[in-house]
This record gives C-alpha cells, structure tokens and sequence, in this order.
C-alpha cells in the first residue's frame, strides 16, 4: 500500500493540518488482468492440441490392423508401413510372448518376398 501526500490550497486543507490519503495499489487489477491473460492463453494452447489431434486422426490415425477380409480369403489383413519388417509386424500383431512362430508362418504365407509399403498382408 502506498500513501501519497497532495498539496491542496488553503481553502481545501482540512481542520486540524494536512491529513494522508490512502490510495489502493494497482496491483490488485494487474493480477486479474494477468490471470485471465494466462486464462486465454491456456483455452487456446486446449484448442490448438485438439484441432491438430482431429487433423491427424483424419490424416492416417486409422488402424493398422483391418478386420476386412480380402476378396475369397477369411482372416485379417495387414497394411504394410514404411520401414515394417515381418518381425515388427509380428510384435505389433502379437505383442505379449514368443513371435518367431508368427514370423515363420507370415514368410511362409508371403513366400519371403521382401514387404513393400502400401502392400496387404493376409495374416495367418
């Protein structure tokens, strides 16, 4: 709190002497102001993070993983991403225990071609 003497004429001047005013402090208005700045600030940053996660989810956010058979064959089916291996593609499938069955069976089923992005691979 600040206090703040003004010389005021002599008709003005208080009986008694000068007296001291109290003037409230700014402050107080400053932390609202930065309060709702830091609010604005913060609605935006929420808005921003879930436009760019409605844009990615259209942009690819699909499964890997379809459950559409190919035409005269029963099973899933794989799309296969830049960079997959049949290992990788048998740890996505199967994440939990012991792959190299899976992977014997998808380089069976695939004849050890190498993968090519973009390619559908029947899953056994």
């Amino acid at each position: 709190m600040a206090a703040i003497a003004y010389p005021r004429p002599a008709e003005e001047q208080p009986r008694g002497g000068r007296h001291l005013r109290v003037v409230q402090p700014v402050v107080r208005r400053r932390r609202r102001v930065y309060w709702r700045r830091r609010a604005v600030v913060l609605v935006a940053v929420v808005l921003v993070v879930l436009a760019a996660r409605a844009a990615l989810g259209v942009f690819g956010g699909g499964p890997l993983i379809t459950s559409a058979a190919p035409a005269g064959r029963g099973g899933a089916v794989y799309i296969v991403q830049p960079g997959d291996t049949y290992w990788t593609i048998a740890n996505r499938v199967h994440p939990d225990g012991d792959v190299r069955a899976f992977v014997d069976r998808l380089a069976a089923t695939h004849g050890s071609k190498p993968l090519q992005p973009g390619e559908r691979l029947a899953l056994p």
